[in-house]
């Protein structure tokens, strides 16, 4: 989420910190990328790490090979997939590899590590309930013969310590 009239999610809390890391060579992602964003999380984290990203960003980390054709990470594209011996989650909601487009501004914040423990959702206890006894039509302002009930609660969500996670942002500029 945005962090406004939303809960704060990973990428908001992460952009612009010491969490956010670049590859090695602007607007691409290779191997080593992987290597040196587990690299860079303190060793403190590192022992509960797990690794998040979207399905065409894991079959692109699947398809690095080494110099002679063999796999690089073969746990990656495995039933229990493993990475650098850490658990491998998948996120829909995470960017895409395969929506990075180099002819664009944009963040590209495609793969994520960290101890999750540090990242929080709450939802407030309790709903807020209200019976609507006439509902109005918006056109003409006049009852509609219905009757509703409207209901809320609050949900939040925040990262507890920026240091925990690391985040592969591939910036692309136009």
């Amino acid at each position: 989420g945005s962090g406004t009239n939303a809960p704060i999610g990973i990428w908001t809390a992460l952009d612009g910190t010491a969490s956010e890391l670049s590859p090695a060579t602007a607007e691409t992602f290779v191997a080593g990328d992987v290597y040196s964003t587990i690299e860079d999380l303190s060793p403190r984290w590192r022992a509960n790490a797990t690794w998040m990203a979207e399905l065409s960003t894991w079959n692109q980390v699947d398809q690095y090979e080494t110099g002679n054709g063999a796999k690089l990470f073969p746990q990656v594209g495995s039933s229990s997939p493993v990475l650098l011996r850490r658990r491998v989650v998948e996120n829909s909601n995470v960017a895409a590899y395969s929506d990075i487009n180099v002819a664009a501004t944009a963040d590209n914040p495609i793969l994520y590590v960290g101890d999750f423990k540090q990242f929080i959702v709450l939802d407030r206890i309790g709903l807020t309930v209200e019976y609507v006894p006439t509902v109005f039509s918006t056109s003409n302002g006049r009852p509609t013969g219905e009757r509703g009930w409207y209901m809320w609660w609050r949900s939040g969500s925040d990262v507890l310590v920026n240091d925990a996670f690391r985040v592969l942002n591939i910036a692309t500029t136009a």
